[in-house]
């Protein structure tokens, strides 16, 4: 029985399984968002090593906060897909799954056997999640991709992205499509699902990067884009009417005000908009998020326990459910932590499971 079963709240994913073969942020993001919302998440990650991004950024104790971020709330298997023996725990693990999500390049799970049309026969009610950087096709298709050649590629990098008329190209300083795409596949995993248990059958999900960061830019980066043909009236962009305004003690962002603010206390030119209705906020550094009195009313930001981390601050699911109240969150798990729990539910003996240690299928 995973920590799950014993939470007293389950959340509306509970009773669906997902077998999340995926690394980095694009797919692990997106399962997160399936576990914090009930889903029994089994990550499956090589043995030795685990999944990479498990050494990157501001750590302790050798814990990756962004790691702890978007893993939490999964049992973590270590299984060498690259051994027979391995992939076939895999398949054993798909037949029984709800959903499967990798971020592979196209190719890489047909050739280890994994990919939909592998699985779909074991498991004909099986959701199949694709995440790829350029999409199946095209002469980027096979390329190695990570968030900031998706911001290239997409026009973001544009120079009204650093403010009308500047002549520099500047990069959005997080992963926003890592990110976006992540949100998006959970999306399309829980339609799919949907679809399924209205009589559709199993299916492939597929999305990539590229694709989710045109689909987010269009609307307004794109908008001067949007016809073909004359009598189109062009307009700047939506960033253009608003301004960050320094004040006597920091800075606001508002709409256009067009006028010397740095005299003004943020506190007092912040209410002074508001009660005017312009809509106004102050500008937080990274350092006072935290502080800010509308983060700490929300709630959104708690302390989370973690046995090698320490305590860690992190936000709870943003999505509220008013009947199905999603679980306290577990903390991320160490390599292979579940590894003998989960394939003793596929009722593996302890002989056996020693068995493939030696044989290099598991960790």
């Amino acid at each position: 029985m995973s920590e799950q079963d014993t939470n007293e709240h389950k959340g509306p994913l509970s009773g669906f399984r997902v077998l999340d073969l995926s690394s980095v942020v694009s797919g692990p993001m997106a399962a997160v968002v399936l576990a914090d919302q009930g889903a029994d998440v089994i990550k499956i990650e090589p043995p030795g090593w685990g999944d990479g991004i498990r050494g990157l950024g501001a750590s302790r104790n050798g814990l990756s906060a962004i790691y702890a971020m978007i893993n939490r709330n999964k049992r973590s298997v270590a299984i060498n897909l690259k051994v027979a023996a391995g992939r076939d725990l895999v398949l054993s693990l798909a037949r029984d799954a709800d959903v499967v999500l990798q971020n592979y390049r196209p190719g890489k799970m047909a050739r280890l056997g994994l990919d939909y049309e592998s699985l779909r026969t074991i498991n004909p009610n099986l959701i199949y999640a694709s995440i790829n950087g350029m999409g199946e096709f095209g002469p980027l298709a096979d390329q190695k991709v990570y968030d900031y050649v998706i911001q290239g590629v997409s026009g973001l990098l544009d120079s009204h992205q650093a403010g009308a008329g500047a002549g520099d190209l500047q990069m959005v300083r997080t992963i926003i499509y890592d990110k976006v795409t992540a949100l998006t596949a959970a999306q399309g995993i829980t339609a799919a699902l949907l679809a399924r248990e209205r009589g559709a059958g199993g299916q492939h999900v597929q999305l990539s990067m590229l694709d989710t960061a045109l689909y987010f830019n269009w609307p307004d980066l794109m908008w001067n884009y949007s016809f073909k043909g004359q009598g189109i009236n062009f307009s700047p962009d939506l960033a253009d009417m608003c301004e960050v305004s320094e004040t006597k003690d920091g800075a606001i962002i508002s709409s256009y005000l067009g006028a010397d603010t740095s005299g003004y206390d943020t506190a007092q030119l912040v209410q002074l908009l508001a009660e005017n209705e312009i809509p106004v906020g102050r500008v937080n550094r990274r350092r006072e998020v935290l502080d800010d009195p509308q983060v700490q009313a929300s709630g959104v930001v708690m302390e989370l326990q973690h046995p090698r981390g320490g305590t860690l601050l992190q936000p709870r699911a943003a999505v509220r459910f008013s009947d199905t109240p999603t679980p306290v969150p577990t903390p991320s798990a160490e390599l292979g932590e579940h590894t003998v729990e989960v394939l003793a539910e596929l009722g593996l003996s302890l002989e056996e499971m020693q068995a493939l240690a030696h044989r290099g299928a598991i960790g």
